[in-house]
């Protein structure tokens, strides 16, 4: 009963991961330009297309 929730090992084992990364990659970057505007706009377009792609895959 301890993995109910979907709330296990699993789950705190992938947070920890994505904090390090969050934390550490940066560090690791050498100095960078801010990105250009087609590539700001792609992550909105992938936001929407999996949201589309969730809302017509659960009807």
């Amino acid at each position: 009963m301890a993995n109910e929730y979907g709330f296990g090992l699993g789950s705190i084992l992938a947070v920890v991961i994505v904090a390090m990364m969050l934390l550490f990659l940066p560090l690791m970057m050498g100095p960078v330009g801010p990105p250009s505007i087609p590539l700001i706009m792609v992550f909105p377009i992938i936001l929407l297309c999996v949201f589309l792609f969730l809302h017509f895959t659960s009807k």
